[in-house]
């Protein structure tokens, strides 16, 4: 099923919008009166929901990005048929064993089968009343479906309330566990805060939906880190062009300089996640020529200051800047992660050992005579970025510089 934003406004302008629910999420565009309703999100024609919502197209769209890494769908059989990038990819069935594809995280169980599959399936009730209330009624008044069609009973079933959760709610599958909760479905880069109308009667999440009891109060928690990973990761958005620098030829002047350019997706500033008034936290890692992890400057300074000001900005609505002279976290001093059109975004990272707080050794032990080297920005909540530098110029043990692809 596809998703529209959790209000009843029926304007063109607010079905236009990009959708709030948290995983709904796919960016809409104009509703014509030719919709109707789909089984597949893509037939392997382009036909089908993603018709409208194209925030999955090519495996590398924002949304695509953002299931994976924020909300922690990891899976690819939960939503393809075999595996990822294969298709059709339907609606409510998708891999080996009947998993309940799109329907896992936007529908709810009414202990129903797919006529199609012979699966139990979970159906999409309260997401066709988010779309009715938007104006979308091509299907009739009801919904996408009528009752007695398509599997579904006659009459419709009593709806759920928001606090049940779809299938999908579960940590075998996801991060998402609570419904009702829009710090865990909210997108960042959306129009609103709120996350998904699972109900559809309107209302999103606590404390708007009355079905939804107050969360438990919560207990402070440290700001999460991040780490490199023992190998590269994968879906990471691509840097078109870039360079890599640590020069550590002169002890306690270390140096660091890397460019992610030209990154081949359009990035939003959610893409980055918010190290400002968030907690996002990021790493630098480097891998040689074998993928092996050869060094890593991790970067946890979400909300935190920087010389009695704050560490990060965000300026002009559309760059993250870091600053710190002292280069007191990992020898990180300056930072740029730039949103932009596809071939637009850009992140610059800059380190120093002014504080001997870059870590040192690298290119010595590590990159020396290396070919080839993976460089990725990772981090906490958001989404990840990779360069592969395979120019080498310099790589005798003391300097490592390289640009690329």
């Amino acid at each position: 099923m596809i998703a529209l934003e959790p209000r009843t406004a029926t304007s063109v302008k607010s079905i236009a919008r990009p959708a709030g629910a948290a995983l709904a999420l796919l960016t809409v565009m104009l509703w014509t009166p030719s919709v109707h309703a789909y089984k597949w999100y893509d037939n392997g024609s382009g036909t089908g929901c993603v018709s409208c919502h194209t925030g999955f197209v090519g495996g590398n769209g924002p949304l695509h990005l953002q299931h994976r890494t924020r909300f922690g769908v990891v899976t690819c059989n939960l939503c393809h048929q075999n595996g990822g990038g294969t298709k059709p990819v339907l609606t409510y069935w998708s891999g080996p064993g009947g998993g309940y594809g799109c329907a896992g995280c936007h529908g709810q169980d009414y202990g129903e089968t797919s006529p199609t599959s012979g699966f139990p399936k979970a159906t999409s009730y309260g997401l066709r009343l988010v779309h009715v209330a938007n104006g979308v009624t091509a299907c009739g008044p009801s919904g996408c479906h009528q009752p007695g069609a398509l599997g579904a009973p006659d009459p419709f079933p009593t709806l759920y309330g928001e606090n049940v959760p779809p299938p999908y709610y579960n940590p075998m599958f996801s991060q998402l566990t609570d419904p009702c909760s829009s710090q865990q479905e909210d997108l960042p880069f959306d129009a609103d805060s709120v996350g998904l109308d699972n109900d559809g009667n309107g209302a999103a999440d606590y404390p708007a939906d009355s079905n939804c009891p107050p969360p438990p109060t919560p207990t402070a928690t440290p700001t999460p880190g991040i780490s490199c990973g023992m190998a590269p990761a994968q879906g990471c958005i691509a840097s078109g062009k870039g360079s890599l620098l640590v020069d550590e030829k002169k002890p306690g002047k270390e140096r660091l300089d890397v460019t992610l350019g030209k990154l081949q997706a359009a990035v939003t500033p959610g893409e980055f996640g918010d190290p400002v008034t968030g907690t996002t936290a990021y790493a630098l890692c480097i891998y040689d020529a074998l993928d092996q992890l050869a060094g890593q400057y991790p970067l946890v300074r979400a909300g935190a200051t920087c010389n009695g000001k704050p560490c990060w900005k965000l300026a002009a609505k559309k760059h993250y800047v870091y600053t710190d002279k002292y280069a007191t976290a990992a020898g990180i001093a300056q930072a740029k992660l730039s949103s932009g059109a596809t071939g637009k975004g850009k992140i610059k990272i800059k380190g120093k050992n002014t504080s001997n707080q870059l870590p040192t050794g690298v290119t010595t032990a590590l990159l020396q005579n290396q070919s080839q080297v993976t460089v990725q920005v990772v981090s906490s909540n958001a989404a990840c970025f990779s360069l592969d530098v395979t120019k080498v110029k310099k790589a005798d043990g003391s300097i490592f510089k390289a640009a690329g692809p």
